[in-house]
This record gives C-alpha cells, sequence and structure tokens, in this order.
C-alpha cells in the first residue's frame, strides 16, 4: 500500500469515525457502547486526522503554501489534545468543566482547519475548489464554536459537522487518486 493510499484512508477514517461513534454507536444514537467509550474510541481513531495533515505536509515541497500548512498543523494538534481532555471529562461525568474546557480547544482546532485550508489553497495541493471549501468550513467552524451557543442553536451544528466530514471524505479521495 503506496504512502498516498495510506493518507488518503487516514484523512477518510478521521472524517467518517465521529459520525458513526457518537451518532451510530453511542449514547446520542443507538446507545451500544457508554460515552466513556465512545469518548476513547473516538480519540484514538481521530489521531488520523493530525497524522494525515501531517503525512501531507511533509510531502509538500517547500513554498509559502508549506509554511501555512504546517502552522495549522501545529494548531490543529494543541488543540485536538486540548479539546480531547474537555470531552473526556464531559464523558466521565463533569459536563459542565468538560465544556469549558472543549470549547475554545474545538475553536481553535476549526481555525488550524482554515490556515491548513489556506496552505493547500497556495501550494495547489488539492483542488482549489476543496481549498476553498476547507476553509471556509474551517472559518464557519471557527465562528460557530468560538461565538455561537451551538446548544441554544441546533441547526447551526449540523452543517458544521457534515461540512467537516465531507472535507475529509474529499481530501482523503484527491490523496488516494493522487499520481506523482
Amino acid at each position: 500500500m503506496t504512502s498516498k493510499m495510506v493518507n488518503g484512508l487516514l484523512f477518510i477514517i478521521g472524517g467518517i469515525s465521529p459520525i458513526v461513534l457518537y451518532l451510530g454507536l453511542g449514547p446520542e444514537g443507538t446507545d451500544i457502547i457508554d460515552a466513556k467509550l465512545t469518548e476513547n474510541l473516538v480519540f484514538w481513531i481521530m489521531l488520523s486526522i493530525p497524522i494525515a495533515f501531517m503525512m501531507t505536509a511533509s510531502a509538500m515541497k517547500d513554498g509559502e503554501g508549506q509554511l501555512y500548512a504546517k502552522a495549522g498543523l501545529l494548531i490543529l494538534v494543541i488543540a485536538y489534545a486540548g479539546g480531547s481532555v474537555g470531552d473526556a471529562l464531559g464523558a466521565s461525568g463533569n459536563e459542565q468543566l468538560g465544556e469549558a474546557i472543549t470549547e475554545p480547544f474545538w475553536a481553535g482546532m476549526m481555525l488550524g482547519f482554515t490556515i491548513t485550508g489556506i496552505g493547500y489553497y497556495l501550494q495547489k495541493n488539492f483542488p482549489v475548489w476543496l481549498s476553498g471549501l476547507m476553509a471556509i468550513v474551517g472559518i464557519y467552524g471557527f465562528i460557530a464554536l468560538a461565538f455561537i451557543d451551538l446548544n441554544a442553536n441546533e441547526a447551526l451544528e449540523m452543517p458544521l459537522w457534515l461540512g467537516f466530514t465531507g472535507v475529509f471524505i474529499l481530501l482523503g479521495i484527491f490523496k488516494i487518486r493522487e499520481t506523482d
């Protein structure tokens, strides 16, 4: 299996796993697995996302886009770690503290997602429309998570997570189909 195939599969797995685990198997879905196990599985499987971004940034040629992609990756990694701590606290029963920690970190992850999308746009790693869509979803996610109470505005949450998932699936498909 080539590194591009692995890279693409990591993007796809990272994009699909939250929907499958949260809405399919977890308490928000069929309730087959409890909140704590759901968060543990999501954490481990979604590690594929920073790895996929790292693999893409490492394969990029020098240029302005590479700098943005690496800066976005750094923000993604830091935000993923902090957001995961908040999610784990919430799953263990301390929802108020979990949300207080999670909200700024997941907003930060969307900011990193946006900056990475700008890097991909500048470097032309993916189709321009996909890099633009990535940046738009990231900006929307940052604004929604940083400044809007999504618990009170649940209708605004669905486009965010569907866009986030869709972009990861598309990144994976384009990475798998990429030729040298």
